[in-house]
């Protein structure tokens, strides 16, 4: 019961919450009604007093907003509890031919993944301000790199769920770099 009237709330608040927004005038969306090239005619968007090129720089950007907090937290959480971590590589590569090397692993993987997460952090603040996305396309490049590693370690331990998870984030970065062209 508790759970039919959570859901009756929730949705109610959608409904409500979505009208009210469609009614009131907050910069950088568009009003119902209103398209995206109405709102736009010159294609670049302006989104809380930030100018982007336009709907495919805004998608990159947002793409590399998503994996850079990805990874960054990722890089930190392996330093901050590197001693967990390596417990965590040494069980899961137990019987994978990186048994040996867990610990360089986990240490290249790190590095991987802080330089990607900053390199997509910079690239974001370099679109805004340089207008170009080079930046962004480079750690997009770097993370692909990086998730390929983490992907074939995943496929050596045999954690077919943990590498089915890392397509996921693999996808998302092919799609920024295809946008690149």
């Amino acid at each position: 019961m508790k759970q039919k009237t959570a859901l009756i709330i929730t949705i109610l608040i959608i409904v409500i919450g979505s009208n009210l927004l469609a009614e009131i005038s907050i910069p950088g969306l568009v009003r119902g009604g209103q398209t995206i090239e109405e709102k736009y005619p010159d294609g670049r968007i302006e989104i809380l007093g930030i100018h982007v090129k336009g709907p495919l720089v805004l998608g990159q950007m947002l793409i590399a907003i998503f994996l850079s907090i990805a990874f960054i937290q990722s890089g930190i959480d392996k330093i901050v509890d590197r001693k967990g971590n390596i417990d965590y590589f040494k069980n899961q590569f137990a019987n994978s031919p990186l048994s040996k090397v867990s610990s360089i692993a986990l240490t290249l993987i790190t590095v991987m993944e802080l330089t990607a997460g900053g390199l997509l952090a910079y690239g974001v603040v370099y679109a805004i301000t340089d207008q170009t996305t080079m930046m962004i396309f480079n750690g997009l490049l770097i993370s692909s790199f990086t998730l390929i590693a983490l992907f074939f370690g995943q496929r050596l331990a045999k954690d077919y769920d943990g590498a089915a998870t890392i397509v996921l984030y693999f996808i998302l970065t092919m799609l920024g770099i295809m946008s690149m062209y």
